[in-house]
Order: C-alpha cells, then structure tokens, then sequence
C-alpha cells in the first residue's frame, strides 16, 4: 500500500465523520422533529458511503469491496424509505411542525379520511358485524 492510497482512504474516512457530526449537530439544533429527521437521514447515509469508501480503500481486498457495496446497497436503500414512512407516520398522529415551516405543500390534502379509507372503515365495520352475527349462532 503506497501513502497516496492511505491519504485518500484517510480523507473518506474523516470526510464521513465529518458528515456525520453534522448529522449529530443537527438532531440538537434543528426546530422540529421534521428537520431533524431529514438531516439525520441523508448526512449519515452519506457519511457511511464515505466511511465504507475509505475502508474499502485502505484493505485494498476484493472481498470487502463487495461487503463495503453490500453495505452501502443497503443502506441506500433502507434509509431514506425508513425516513419517509417515519416521516408520514409522524404526519399520522399530528407530531407539530415547526411554527415557521412552509406547509403549502399539505394545501390540497382534505381534512378527515380519504374516501378508500372511509371504504376500508366501512368493510371493517361490515366484518365487525358478520363476526357478531357468527358469535350469536354459535351460543344458540
């Protein structure tokens, strides 16, 4: 392994931990839980892509590139979709925005359930019936 080649596996390295002190500085300064969210989610997947970037580099080994790809596949991929289902579960239960954030976006949703969900309400309430009905024979 030539210095060169440990210089950069070292800048990838810091880079990543760099990014991720971002990452922690921003879970203690951003106003809501939104921004927080956001923020932790794409500075600490990148800042993993770097980390593994770095190792890859300084093993120098085919066998951890491919779980530094592994690694990095998976986080790609389970981060920002975990983040986005927190982040409408958070909208779910009505988790506050923060009093300065431009909700223009949340306009055109209507208040109250959508019509799919008030069929799904309807089919359960259906089913809610059916089962009583069934309870009721079975004493009888």
């Amino acid at each position: 392994m030539n210095l060169a080649t440990e210089i950069l596996s070292g800048l990838f390295v810091l880079m990543g931990a760099i990014l991720m002190l971002i990452s922690a500085v921003g879970i203690l300064r951003l106003p809501d839980f939104y921004s927080r969210l956001s923020a932790v989610t794409k500075n600490s997947t990148i800042g993993v892509v770097f980390i593994v970037a770095g190792a890859v580099l300084y093993f120098n080994n085919v066998e951890v590139l491919i779980k530094g790809i592994g690694i990095v596949l998976f986080i790609a991929l389970t981060s920002p979709t975990s983040a986005y289902i927190i982040g409408k579960a958070a909208i779910h239960v009505s988790v506050p925005f923060w009093p300065k954030t431009d909700k223009s976006d949340f306009d055109d949703l209507e208040e109250g359930p959508s019509d799919r969900e008030k069929e799904l309400e309807a089919k359960g309430e259906h089913l809610r019936q059916l089962l009583a009905q069934k309870r009721e024979r079975g004493k009888g």
